[in-house]
């Protein structure tokens, strides 16, 4: 591998650091000259950082010229424990005059050369589809839903929001109760945190929750610990998204399980009362329709005219699907749970990069 693979006289190679200024020459040229890695290359290092002097991407290549790149994030680019057992592709091109066929053949070639228990991809266009359709991916949606704050019926953000998103009793939590964490809680809970990551895939830790988050460079996460019974059972992450004079909460992962958004307006409420968010809105893939309808949940899937605006830098007041691709080397009884902060969906998209205020 590391002397290419060849399709024709095309190789094909993981990169290495010395790639870099050829490689964001590439995106410029055949992505977007205004694309945040081409304007920000610290973002782009940040998000690719492999081991050694490598970056997480794969590219075709013919001579200097380059063909086309696959770039891959593994779980363990934030927790070296979690390996590339999982792993979430992310931006993949190829250029008008590449060979016919190169990026499949970038995708067949990771996927043999990394044998990952989970491969998966969020963000995906209709275009690569039935690229991922013949290497046997499965495809789907992430499911966007919100709960709103019952101080803020004049909603700024949201538009279409139905009356009956501010009107009853949240109900009761149960067994479920929810509290912030500071890091240093979500290093002293670690033991608790590597077991609730590995209940589902992709499998995560208490390493990577502070590596991928509460470290990040530029964003400012929050973390609640979901008991049951006074038992942990879910770590939400959340940040703060600002817009139009308001903020909305956007929950990006959760580590464990998902039961309890059930009681979504009863423990969730409470702090959006507490910080004069809007909403929270969720955006995952594996969590039963069911559960969310049952703890309030409103979904532009279900509820005609809600606009859940996904894109914030710059805002656009619309809601859009964000598609997903996976595939499972062998059967598993773990479930799959994707969110906003897999992949690459939860990064800075505008320069200059935001600061964080923690």
């Amino acid at each position: 591998m590391a002397n290419g693979a060849e399709q024709g006289r095309t190789g094909i190679r993981l990169v290495t650091a010395a790639d870099r200024a050829a490689l964001l020459d590439f995106l410029k040229a055949h992505w977007s000259a205004q694309h945040v890695f081409v304007r920000a290359p610290d973002l782009f290092d940040w998000q690719y950082a492999g081991e050694a002097d490598g970056l997480n991407m794969i590219l075709a290549q013919n001579g200097t010229a380059i063909h086309a790149v696959l770039g891959f994030i593994p779980m363990g680019r934030f927790d070296p424990d979690l390996g590339q057992a999982d792993v979430m592709l992310s931006v993949w091109k190829a250029q008008p005059e590449a060979p016919p066929g190169i990026g499949l053949f970038l995708l067949k070639t990771l996927a043999t050369k990394l044998k990952s228990r989970l491969m998966g991809a969020i963000g995906i266009t209709e275009e690569v589809k039935p690229l991922y359709r013949a290497l046997g991916f499965s495809l789907g949606d992430l499911h966007q839903a919100a709960l709103f704050n019952p101080d803020a019926p004049q909603q700024r953000i949201a538009a279409g929001v139905p009356a009956a998103a501010f009107a009853g009793s949240p109900g009761s939590a149960g067994h479920w109760s929810l509290r912030r964490c500071t890091a240093s809680e979500v290093v002293a809970l670690a033991p608790v945190l590597d077991r609730l990551g590995r209940s589902g895939l992709p499998q995560k830790s208490a390493a990577y929750v502070t590596a991928r988050f509460l470290q990040h460079p530029w964003y400012d996460y929050h973390c609640g610990l979901v008991c049951r019974d006074g038992e942990p059972d879910a770590l939400c992450v959340w940040r703060e998204v600002r817009a139009e004079g308001a903020s909305i909460l956007r929950i990006v992962d959760i580590i464990g399980d998902t039961g309890w958004l059930a009681a979504g307006k009863a423990l969730l409420q409470p702090l959006l009362r507490e910080t004069g968010a809007d909403y929270i809105d969720l955006m995952q893939l594996g969590t039963p329709a069911e559960v969310l309808s049952a703890g309030g949940w409103l979904s532009p899937d279900t509820c005609p005219g809600l606009v859940l605006p996904n894109y914030f830098a710059p805002f656009e007041r619309r809601t859009i699907t964000i598609s997903c691709a996976w595939k499972l080397r062998e059967p598993t009884d773990l479930p799959l749970r994707l969110y906003r902060a897999d992949s690459d969906q939860d990064r800075p998209n505008e320069v200059p990069l935001p600061r964080r205020q923690g």
